[in-house]
């Protein structure tokens, strides 16, 4: 329940209380004086009886309403009925009733295990016991038992109203997985969490579990076996979770120590008391063991498991904020099995929010350059050809690489035509260099299967036209990623762009199995070597003559080989003893703006006199 909620009740019930107690109070001092008022209950007055009655029914009915649990409201009218009659006609039989109701209140607030609402409540049921044998034995007033009784209902008051809030509806596919899992659902979680932080507010995690490969079983072997294999790995992971330290969690008359999100989310929190490093420790047993094969179906099922985990005590401990910290982990480190939360986060989150915002009004001939990089021969020190790099001069956080605002283009829709601003562009630079006797080819990056729309390639046939420009003065880098998954269409596209003169590269090759396992089957003019293939192993034997039988297995499919990230002259002469085509890095030049790009080619030429001239003849056209 939301404080104002609360604070809604709690003004039900002053209300309730200020409209009834000014009546009896007037009621009673009209018919009884101060001194005559506690006296005995054998001298009973209607009035008194009529503003004990009226007090003690008008806090039953405020604790009535405050109260979430349908337990404690079937209890506080009980008690108030018993008491009322027990006023009534003091007769023994209702101090009989009365007792076990006081017990049941006792009971009721142990079970609670909130101390203040436990203490309230004890106190007055002792009071209570101590007032009716009072009444019974030595003719005390019965206003002693309606005093002792008031704090009872009070104490409701005292008691967590967001540990109580009801949670949404679950839809019928949560539900039906919350009984196939037998696990707690958010709302018991919550629950469960507020209590917890209550009696234990020591540093805790929160850890949030997110299972990965359902969908190809859904999808071929039926909705069914996900779930089967959804409830085996729930049980795998709860196996880790038989720890003192791990908060348990209210399941009828059980308990468990995992809670179910919904669709393939669970969560746990653990104390950090003991162990300062104990959620690290139980997340590495359970990726460990979801890992390990499943048999399902008759068929042996691998499922992965990624991890975040976020301290109890950001966002001011609020329960959804901190499910929120803990998915922004997840997707933040699609790539890490392991996502701890981060302040950070938040402010790229909100950066890349205000970007999106940006980008929907940004115009490309303002805002977005094209930087270039030389990518250089080992074999003679020239040039080969000039990449060219995507930048966004951001008016507040400065000028930004692709790599950072690449994603939140495909966000915002405009992956084409930002491709084609790039095409364009680059398209005017070429003509430029080759107006200035520059024949220089122009590498551009395509970050994605923009390159394969239908559209794309008719302006890119428009724009090789329009600008009068011979095959091979642009090359287009491509992810290598983007290459070992095409289908048979863009398979054809790639080969449209080939027949149109168009040379191709992929960058950042050789870093992933996948893609080495796909490398006879590709046809391309260049393979750039990611950055971790580049770097200075050469006292690494193996991984040397690794990297060398890629480079050879290019070169039998007569591909020019480049490595990417030479930023010294012991890794320029590492990949030379590679036998690679070319070199690009920091050792020959960094990222610089295409507007100052004649005069650095000119500024090189100068430099390197003794280097093949071929790329600077005037063009005979």
């Amino acid at each position: 329940m939301t404080k104002k909620a609360l604070l809604k009740h709690c003004n039900k019930s002053i209300i309730l209380l200020l409209a009834v107690f000014p009546f009896a109070v007037i009621a009673a001092a009209g018919g009884v004086s101060a001194v005559s008022f506690w006296q005995g209950a054998g001298q009973h007055s209607p009035m008194l009886m009529a503003f004990v009655a009226g007090a003690l029914l008008s806090a039953s009915l405020g604790a009535i309403m405050v109260s979430q649990q349908p337990l404690h409201r079937i209890v506080y009218a009980s008690t108030t009925a018993v008491a009322l009659a027990f006023l009534a006609d003091t007769a023994h039989l209702f101090s009989y009733l009365l007792a076990p109701l006081l017990v049941l209140h006792i009971w009721l607030a142990i079970r609670s295990e909130q101390l203040k609402y436990q203490v309230i409540t004890c106190f007055s049921a002792c009071a209570a016991v101590l007032a009716l044998a009072g009444i019974l034995f030595w003719q005390l007033s019965p206003g002693l038992l309606v005093l002792a009784l008031l704090p009872m209902f009070l104490a409701e008051l005292t008691l967590s109203r967001a540990s109580l809030a009801p949670a949404p509806p679950a839809s019928s596919d949560e539900s039906k997985a919350a009984d196939i899992l037998e696990l707690p659902d958010r709302a018991g979680f919550r629950s469960a969490f507020y209590d917890f932080r209550q009696r234990d507010p020591s540093e805790a995690m929160l850890v949030m579990i997110r299972l990965e490969g359902f969908q190809q079983v859904n999808f071929h072997l039926g909705r069914e076996f996900g779930d089967l294999l959804l409830a085996q790995s729930a049980n795998r992971i709860k196996q880790h979770l038989q720890h003192p330290d791990v908060m348990p969690i209210p399941l009828g008359n059980d308990v468990s120590r995992l809670a179910h999100l919904g669709g393939l989310h669970f969560v746990f929190v653990c104390s950090l008391v003991n162990q300062h490093h104990l959620h690290e420790q139980m997340i590495g047993e359970i990726i460990e063991s979801t890992l390990k094969p499943f048999n399902v179906g008759n068929c042996t099922i691998e499922v992965k498991a990624r991890a975040s985990y976020v301290n109890c005590d950001e966002e001011q401990g609020v329960f959804e904020n901190l499910l929120t910290c803990a998915f922004l982990a997840l997707d933040s480190q699609p790539d890490s099995p392991i996502a701890p939360y981060q302040q950070q986060m938040q402010i790229n989150r909100l950066e890349q929010q205000a970007r999106l915002a940006e980008l929907a009004h940004i115009d490309f001939r303002q805002e977005l350059e094209l930087y270039f990089q030389p990518v250089v021969r080992n074999e003679d020190g020239d040039i080969e050809f000039l990449e060219l790099l995507l930048r966004w001069q951001h008016p507040k956080q400065g000028i930004l690489a692709a790599g950072k605002f690449i994603e939140d283009i495909r966000i915002a829709g405009l992956a084409l035509p930002v491709a084609q601003y790039v095409i364009e562009r680059a398209a005017e630079i070429a003509l430029a260099l080759r107006m200035e006797g520059i024949a220089m080819p122009l590498s551009l990056n395509l970050f994605g299967p923009e390159m394969l729309h239908e559209e794309f390639i008719e302006f890119i046939d428009h724009v090789l036209l329009e600008h009068q420009l011979k095959p091979g003065d642009l090359i287009i880098e491509c992810p290598a990623s983007l290459f070992t998954s095409l289908e048979p269409q863009g398979i054809a596209m790639v080969s449209r762009l080939r027949s149109m003169g168009l040379r191709l590269c992929i960058d950042s090759f050789g870093e992933t199995p996948v893609t080495l396992s796909k490398l006879p089957q590709l046809t391309v003019d260049y393979v750039k070597l990611g950055r971790s293939l580049t770097s200075d192993h050469g006292h690494q034997g193996t991984f040397k003559s690794v990297v060398r039988g890629i480079v050879e297995m290019q070169q039998i499919q007569e591909c020019k080989v480049i490595c990417e990230g030479v930023e010294s002259p012991e890794q320029l002469q590492f990949v030379k003893s590679l036998n690679t085509f070319a070199a690009q890095g920091y050792y020959f030049a960094r990222p610089l703006s295409s507007v100052g790009m004649i005069s650095w080619l000119k500024q090189w030429r100068w430099e390197h006199p003794e280097d093949t001239p071929e790329t600077f003849q005037p063009d005979s056209n």
